[in-house]
């Protein structure tokens, strides 16, 4: 007790040390209000068929959404989402400013096999929120054309300066098959 008493300092690095260890190891996940959003007012544009070579593929399913969901991300933004298969879809990120249509390669074929990953439970695929710049998607990322896909997991993301910005990442367990 008394080398405590003569270096009380070394208590409190101890302390830190097995503390920031312990951070390190287990991340806390972003929070919506980490990356907030001002929430757009004005009228919403009509879609710009021209702002994406995809918008005008998949035009009608943007605008039903758009017309549906009305702003839900980012404070100007409407994700919208389109099937590409099972399992798989393809986001479009709507500006209601301009109209413009952006399709993040991130989100270009994204993934979720149910059965494969162990998440908690009722968990939704996305979750974003329209006051935030916040995006979180389950799932695993096409990597390429040839259908190889990235980790499953839970994926953060930022939508900042009209691209998404990975955030953090954390694996998912593999389910036993």
């Amino acid at each position: 007790m008394r080398k405590f008493v003569r270096h009380p300092l070394a208590l409190t690095f101890v302390a830190l040390a097995i503390h920031s260890t312990f951070v390190a190891q287990n991340p806390k996940a972003p929070d919506f209000k980490q990356y907030p959003a001002d929430v757009y007012a004005g009228k919403p544009a009509p879609l710009n068929l021209r702002s994406h070579r995809m918008a005008r593929t998949y035009r009608t399913r943007i605008r039903e959404q758009l017309h549906e969901q009305g702003i839900n991300f980012a404070g100007r933004y409407t994700i919208v989402v389109m099937g590409c298969g099972t399992g798989c879809s393809i986001t479009a990120i709507v500006d209601a400013r301009n109209g413009n249509a952006y399709f993040p390669r991130e989100l270009d074929g994204w993934n979720v096999e149910p059965g494969v990953y162990e998440f908690g439970d009722n968990e939704e695929v996305q979750t974003f929120r329209t006051d935030s710049r916040l995006l979180k998607i389950i799932g695993a990322p096409r990597l390429s054309a040839d259908e190889r896909w990235g980790p499953g997991g839970i994926y953060y993301y930022e939508w900042k300066n009209n691209q998404l910005w990975q955030v953090q990442f954390v694996r998912a367990k593999q389910a036993e098959r």
